[in-house]
């Protein structure tokens, strides 16, 4: 039975994301294991509020409570509008790409005591955008604000595409 590198990035990618799961409990160790895909949760969001105009201000990643949750990062965003609230607020699902291309592109082509460290570091890599790449429910707000004009004017592009 032969494995590829890459069937064992996957099933070490999915136990990372599992044991990072696990921390989600504590919310100071959770935030410490989650960081960096706190961080490029946020930097998604940063990065294309300012490619549609949403004006983004300086990310932050501190937790703060909010309700009964905590927000372990946040990024203001200061000209939210009907053409570019959803695509901010589903940012974050670019991160699945980006770990599908992690696992591609950072796994070694065949096994080796050298490339050992790939076969850590990658999986966790891709586990952190795993983990991160899901919209949190201020950025599915921020969705619903733009969704109903962006839906409309599909609709009417969609109509006027089939006459």
């Amino acid at each position: 039975m032969n494995v590829s590198p890459e069937e064992v990035t996957g099933a070490l990618t999915v136990l990372w994301v599992l044991i990072l799961r696990l921390f989600r409990r504590h919310v100071v160790a959770f935030w410490l294991a989650a960081l960096p895909g706190v961080i490029l949760h946020e930097i998604s969001h940063w990065m294309v509020a300012f490619a549609t105009f949403g004006r983004p201000g300086f990310p932050r990643f501190i937790p703060k409570k909010m309700g009964n949750a905590y927000a372990l990062g946040r990024v203001p965003i200061h000209n939210p509008r009907w053409f570019n609230g959803a695509l901010i607020g589903l940012s974050p699902l670019l991160l699945m790409p980006l770990a599908y291309a992690v696992i591609v592109y950072g796994t070694p082509g065949r096994f080796s005591w050298l490339g050992g460290w790939q076969f850590i570091l990658t999986p966790l890599i891709a586990a952190e955008c795993l983990l991160e790449c899901i919209p949190s429910r201020p950025d599915l707000r921020l969705v619903s604000l733009s969704s109903i004009p962006l839906g409309i004017v599909g609709a009417l592009a969609y109509l006027f595409w089939v006459r």
